[in-house]
This record gives C-alpha cells, structure tokens and sequence, in this order.
C-alpha cells in the first residue's frame, strides 16, 4: 500500500508510515470489495409491475362476477314473487281497482312485488307486498297484505299511496275468479231493490238497451247495456265500462273446494253490516239471491257525499267446486256519475242469474 502523506510504499494495513511517520487510518474499501447489490446479484429481487396489474385484474373480475351472481339470484327471486299466484292477484287487484283508477287514471304499469311470501303445509300462508303503479294521470306506491287459506288467496288489507302524501283505502272484497257460459237472461221487471236498512238502490232498464253476457261453465248470465264495452271477460273475472269511464262493472269467483255453512255464513255478514250502517261507513244494506247465490248487497261511499259503489258478496254451492263465493261491484267514480247512473246500474246487479 502507499502512505497517505508521501506515497512511499508501506506494509499493508499499517497504522503509521515508517517513512514521515503520517498516521495512515481506515482506507475506503475498493469497488471491487463492495458487496454485490440485491439488484446486481438476483435481477427478479425487483418488484413487477405486470404481477400487481395482473392481481388488480384477477380480484375486479371476481368481484364483478359476485355482483352478477348475486344480481341474478335477487332477480329470480324477483320473477318468482311477481309470477306467484300472490304476485299476480296483488298486482290484478290495484290494476282492476276502481279507487285506484280514479286517483291515477288508467293503470299503464305496475312494478315488481318487493315484500315476503311465505306458503305452509295445509294450503295455507301469508305474503306482504309493495309496488309501484303508474297511471295516466300520476304515480303511487300499492301496499297489500295477503293470507292463503284452502289453497285460495285472498287480499286481507290494501291501500294506495299517492306521491302527493294521500293515501287511500283499496277495497278487499277483489278475489280471484273462475267463470263461466250460459243462455242469455231473461228481461227482469223494473224495480226498486229494498234494503234491510238503511237507503234503497233503485233498478231501471226502461230507457236503455240490453245485450246478454254469458260467463261459461256454471252457467251464470246478465245483461248490461248495449253500449257498454267489454273491458275483460276470462275464466277468472269479468269488467264492463261505458266509454266515457263514467260507471263500471266488474266482478270475480272464488272457489273454496270444499262445502262451507253459508247459512251461517250470512248472518254474520249481516250483522256486521248493520254495525257499519250505524257508524255510517255504508248507506244501505240488503240480503238478495241472485238464482242460486245467496248473499249482501251493500251501498257504499268513496268520496263521503254520498253513494258511489254497490257491492254484492254472495255464495252459492256447486257440484265440482265445492261452494264459490261471487263479488260483484257496479258503480263509479263520484257520487255524481252514480247518482246518473244509479238504475242501470241496479238493473245490471239485478240480471244476474247464476243456476
């Protein structure tokens, strides 16, 4: 080595040169003494850029692929309320409401069923519902409560909300129907249909037009006017409308298979009727057998001023179905367009026959 000092050459790793006597002290380590970098020595030490893209894109894709998958389960789960019996009788009922017509208009669509159903052992169960319906004229959301009883569902409670905060009852007499085809019915004398208590509905087909209507198998038949449009006539219900939307008839069957104690049914449903006439929830009330079904005709009030609907719940025993309950609604709007459509409209309840 050479000293610091003068450059004499000295014995390696001296701590003074024997020459001038300078103190030589720690010497820096040559380049070739250096160790070797982690880079110099293993070139896969650096970390890859394309390794940690590629883990991003793996991890995205799995979770896009969870996000589809559990979008597709909540979409069948979706499918299969809406195309339950449930589902469709729920949306049927806010679709054929006439509450719900006249507070949207006409009903253009209405929404998937967001809510629970649940069916037991027995034929028996319960479901909760909401969706949303449009009208022509505004938007609401339909809530509806559902019980199944003998494998038959029926509408316990059910009430529309309006965007502008309003919310109004939905009848739950609507049940699903089977009906039927039969002769035309034979003209009925003008009359005036008396109630138990209460006011009476009037019935007059003297200055109107009739044409038959017959609804298949057990043979139930009427009449409604020769204008009237048909709106709906399948094997599960039946609707007629004048065309200016002003009056309605609409009207379903429920079957029960199996026999039930109507004579016991029927007191009851008198009974309560008589305690809604005297908190003045109905105007009139009345027992009435149309052919074979045995049953109540009501008058009720829609806006509070006065009459709009007249709704007969009757029953009636058959032979393949055990015994069938019948819902027949006439009525409209306002208590205006009922009291101008009053006697036709009582006429029409009056033709029905079912044998």
């Amino acid at each position: 080595m050479l000293c610091n000092k003068c450059g004499k050459a000295i014995p390696d790793n001296s701590a003074f040169c024997p020459q001038c006597g300078q103190a030589q002290g720690s010497r820096p380590p040559t380049p070739a003494s250096s160790p070797a970098s982690p880079s110099a020595t293993n070139p896969q030490a650096k970390p890859s850029g394309k390794g940690c893209k590629l883990a991003v894109f793996l991890g995205c894709g799995t979770l896009f692929l969870i996000g589809l998958l559990v979008l597709g389960i909540l979409g069948f789960v979706f499918y299969k309320i809406k195309d339950s019996e449930a589902g469709r009788l729920a949306a049927r009922s806010v679709r054929e409401s006439p509450e719900a017509r006249q507070a949207l208009g006409e009903i253009q669509d209405v929404g998937w069923p967001i809510g629970s159903i649940s069916v037991e052992g027995g034929g028996s169960g319960k479901a909760s519902f909401s969706m949303s319906v449009k009208g022509s004229q505004a938007k609401g959301k339909y809530y509806v409560t559902m019980v199944r009883e003998n494998n038959q569902w029926r509408i316990t409670s059910a009430r529309l909300e309006l965007k502008d905060g309003r919310s109004i009852a939905i009848p739950t007499v609507f049940t699903p129907a089977n009906p039927p085809t039969a002769p035309p019915p034979e003209s009925l004398p003008s009359a005036e249909l008396p109630l138990s208590g209460g006011r009476p509905l009037y019935a007059d087909r003297s200055d109107t037009q009739w044409k038959a209507v017959d609804w298949s198998e057990p043979g139930i038949h009427l009449e409604v006017p020769q204008d009237w449009e048909q709106i709906r006539v399948d094997k599960r219900s039946l609707e007629f409308r004048p065309a200016d939307r002003s009056a309605y008839l609409t009207a379903n069957l429920a079957y029960f298979d199996q026999k039930l104690p109507i004579d016991t049914i029927l007191p009851t449903l008198e009974q309560k009727a008589q305690a809604e006439l005297k908190r003045q929830e109905i105007a009139g009330y009345q027992r009435m057998n149309l052919g074979s079904a045995k049953g109540l005709v009501q008058l009720q009030s829609r806006d509070g001023s006065g009459p709009t609907m007249a709704a007969y719940n009757g029953y009636y025993d058959s032979v393949e179905f055990g015994t069938v309950s019948i819902t027949i609604l006439v009525g409209a709007p306002t208590s205006q367009d009922f009291d101008r459509w009053e006697t036709v409209l009582g006429a029409i309840l009056q033709s029905f026959q079912i044998k």
